[in-house]
């Protein structure tokens, strides 16, 4: 899916749930990035429905549809002069694309419901993936920098990872 370059200025507001909690992982591709707050995805689980082999040598974050269930993850301000690079890490200009922009309404520490982007896989395989220790201790790392509530964070430190230590 190609997405054009928008001349709008205005920057904006983008959900991370993955390896961007760790925000010297975002700010390599959008260095004006500020962390506003935690902030909870309702109704869709964590997933890692996609494989990396290049870059993590496992499964890497997804979140799908799941009634009742909640993914926590970081509302970051990001300029609007970095939407094309953001997309671009994502995947989305690969052939097959890696990542959709996935529109999201988030509620914030505060209470505050807010639309912003995020991603998800555009095609995620049902088995999954394990992450690889790398991908986990970032999505950690990051989780506990953004303020993510303990609960969750010990949900995450749970996930079983593939081994993988290469």
């Amino acid at each position: 899916m190609a997405t054009e370059r928008s001349p709008d200025n205005a920057p904006f507001l983008y959900f991370a749930f993955g390896s961007h909690l760790d925000g010297s992982r975002l700010h390599l591709h959008c260095p004006s990035a500020q962390l506003l707050t935690a902030a909870r995805l309702a109704d869709h689980r964590l997933a890692f429905s996609i494989e990396s082999r290049n870059t993590w040598h496992g499964g890497v974050a997804d979140v799908l549809p799941s009634a009742g269930d909640e993914v926590w993850g970081a509302l970051w301000l990001v300029a609007a002069a970095e939407s094309w690079a953001l997309d671009e890490q994502e995947g989305l200009h690969r052939d097959p694309p890696a990542y959709r922009r996935y529109p999201v309404r988030v509620r914030t520490l505060a209470g505050d419901h807010v639309e912003c982007r995020s991603y998800r896989v555009a095609t995620p395989d049902a088995r999954g993936f394990a992450p690889s220790p790398a991908f986990k201790q970032t999505l950690l790392r990051g989780a506990r920098a953004c303020g993510l509530p303990a609960d969750y964070v010990a949900r995450l430190d749970a996930i079983p990872d593939n081994g993988f230590a290469g």
